[in-house]
């Protein structure tokens, strides 16, 4: 089996519904989880894949949705390790045809089509695939796979603003509860910073996730295929959502790093800001001659 099918549905079964997005279709309808090709062919370089994760603030009735989530996940198809990379919301880059402006704006510039081609020209990493999820999809997906296990390290309480509610301890989240504690941010004294890479745990505790299940019951993998495609808008047969199930399941979270470009806090004019630091052309050669972190 080829280990390039393994990333894609690494990156698509565990990424259903895991950032608080809200897409609309109509304007006041949330859309499923959506993923999109960034480039007419598929060319991967040397065996890596990139995906390009977003989320959105979209509320039903408003589609002018800034990216909350932004994250580049990353698998070397020959090793079998990956990352994922994260970018705070409001950080400071230059946005093709825009000038500069917080990274988030982006999408409300131009879709994730626009986003993408904004951290390819800040990382130089060739981008393959973008997803984009939302609160329903999230909630819906999450509920489907039965919960996905959880370690809090620290009381979550965020009643006024996601919802979140949650002693230090080790859950089993439910939809709501998980989306929740994605969306956090103001319980942390690193704020947005904090909030991104949970939401990356969140993402590696639902790969994990697979991986056991599947191990206790081939069967399983099935339950995941079906839930994938109740809750996501994508073109891939049958027949090859099960090959790419089969790969996705030996992928080990531990293999997987979970790491933040290093920032500092600014501003511009009245705007509070964060600025990418120039240690972050490290990560990103990194990422784009290993497919891992």
């Amino acid at each position: 089996m080829r280990y390039r099918s393994l990333a894609l549905l690494l990156m698509i079964t565990t990424i259903v519904g895991i950032f608080p997005l809200l897409s609309t279709v109509d304007g006041t309808a949330a859309a499923p989880v959506l993923v999109g090709r960034v480039h007419d062919n598929y060319d991967p370089s040397d065996g890596k894949i990139f995906v390009l994760i977003i989320g959105t603030d979209a509320r039903n009735g408003n589609p002018n949705a800034r990216a909350d989530a932004i994250h580049i996940a990353g698998i070397n198809t020959k090793t079998l390790k990956g990352g994922i990379l994260n970018f705070p919301r409001d950080s400071w880059v230059s946005i093709p045809g825009y000038g500069s402006s917080k990274i988030n704006e982006a999408v409300t510039a131009g879709g994730p089509e626009l986003l993408a081609r904004t951290l390819e020209n800040l990382t130089g990493i060739r981008l393959d695939y973008w997803v984009m999820t939302g609160f329903h999809g999230f909630q819906g997906a999450v509920k489907d796979l039965g919960g996905v296990k959880m370690h809090i390290p620290s009381a979550v309480y965020d009643r006024g603003y996601s919802g979140a509610n949650l002693k230090a301890g080790t859950y089993k989240l439910k939809g709501f509860e998980a989306l929740a504690y994605a969306r956090a941010r103001h319980p942390f004294m690193q704020g947005d910073l904090a909030r991104t890479r949970n939401q990356s745990r969140i993402l590696l505790a639902l790969l994990s996730k697979l991986r056991s299940e599947v191990a206790d019951s081939p069967a399983a993998l099935l339950k995941w295929m079906a839930v994938t495609k109740e809750h996501t808008r994508y073109d891939i047969s049958p027949d090859e959502m099960f090959r790419l199930g089969v790969l996705a399941s030996q992928v080990r979270a531990r293999d997987v790093a979970n790491v933040t470009v290093p920032v500092s806090i600014g501003a511009v004019g009245a705007a509070s800001v964060v600025f990418i630091q120039g240690g972050a052309r490290f990560l990103y050669q990194r990422f784009r001659q290993t497919g891992s972190l």
